[in-house]
């Protein structure tokens, strides 16, 4: 069977960092949090080679299959999972909105901002991986090349002795950046144990670029905008984008680079409903999904909507929540595999 490349993974990865990871860890390290995603990167790189890994001995089996082969492990490890794909969404679907309502359509309703992403997630979603893999390979290059564009003009904007002195952070700050930065970028990759051993073509090289993308974004953030600004803004990564000019007269142009951004959501959001549609009973999985959305979209509205408060408890509590349970859902998938060889 021909191999695929895991071009999804690309955008699981730099999703929740979007208006939240890289706000959350430049107020752990300021001018020094580039340091801290580079060493990061590596401790999600394990995570990542802890799903891959899954992947390539489940072979073709569906995760459904998995979990019925050990009843108790397998009911509890897919609770958790479906409890992560909800998280994943609600992370997701919240970014969205706080974001186009703050900068975008700020005297739009936010079920007028939610209700025709929704449809067209919910389309994706319901047609399942390949569909998911062919948006996610048809947008790879566009966000790859918007990308590019972006950090070239911001260049021109960069003052270099904003990183100066390096290292002027405690190492309990770095190490929050480290495990916040591995557990954020590698977190919504367990979306992934949904593929197939032919649909990781790619894996770990794909989830580097995601990261290394990442890290090229805080290092611009810092360049522009110094250890004070930083920490300033809610979206940095959307705010030093209003500083690109193209030929010196082309101007307010970053709500088209921040595209990039919208891809990664959209992604991730189908991605995480296809999971919880996967992972509820068959015969309800249509409504159950329909159910948890809604669900997901009232909490949002009436919950989190201007709540410092309640934002600021899913904010810090992110990191935690990512490393947890990657790290649960890794352990107990290794041993259903194991049972099942046995």
């Amino acid at each position: 069977m021909k191999k695929e490349n895991a071009t999804t993974l690309f955008f699981l990865s730099r999703c929740l960092f979007f208006g939240l990871g890289i706000s959350l860890i430049c107020k752990y390290t300021d001018k020094d949090t580039y340091i801290g995603a580079i060493i990061g990167t590596f401790l999600g790189l394990l995570i990542v080679l802890g799903y891959r890994y899954i992947i390539l001995k489940k072979k073709e089996k569906s995760l459904l299959q998995i979990f019925k082969e050990n009843s108790i492990i397998g009911k509890i490890t897919r609770i958790l999972f479906l409890i992560a794909s909800i998280i994943i969404l609600t992370y997701s679907l919240l970014t969205y909105k706080t974001f186009v309502s703050s900068f975008l359509l700020s005297t739009t309703p936010v079920f007028m901002i939610f209700i025709p992403w929704i449809f067209l997630i919910i389309y994706a979603a319901w047609n399942g991986v390949p569909m998911i893999h062919k948006l996610a390979s048809a947008l790879f290059p566009m966000s790859i090349v918007l990308s590019i564009l972006a950090i070239i003009s911001i260049f021109g904007n960069f003052d270099y002795y904003n990183f100066l002195p390096i290292l002027t952070t405690s190492p309990g700050d770095l190490f929050m950046t480290i495990i916040s930065f591995a557990g954020i970028s590698a977190f919504p990759g367990i979306l992934t144990l949904h593929f197939n051993s032919h649909q990781i073509k790619n894996y770990v090289k794909i989830y580097l670029l995601a990261a290394l993308s990442v890290i090229v974004v805080i290092f611009c953030i810092n360049g522009v905008f110094g250890e004070v600004l930083v920490n300033v803004f809610r979206f940095p990564e959307y705010m030093v984008l209003k500083q690109v000019k193209f030929l010196d007269f082309i101007e307010k142009i970053e709500n088209i680079l921040s595209i990039t951004w919208a891809f990664d959501l959209f992604i991730t959001a189908s991605f995480s409903v296809y999971s919880i549609k996967e992972l509820t009973p068959k015969k309800y999985s249509t409504l159950f999904t329909i159910v948890i959305i809604i669900i997901v979209g009232v909490l949002i509205d009436k919950f989190f909507d201007f709540n410092y408060i309640h934002e600021l408890f899913l904010y810090y509590a992110l990191p935690y929540v990512s490393l947890i349970f990657s790290i649960i859902i890794i352990v107990l998938m290794l041993y259903l595999l194991k049972k099942r060889k046995g």
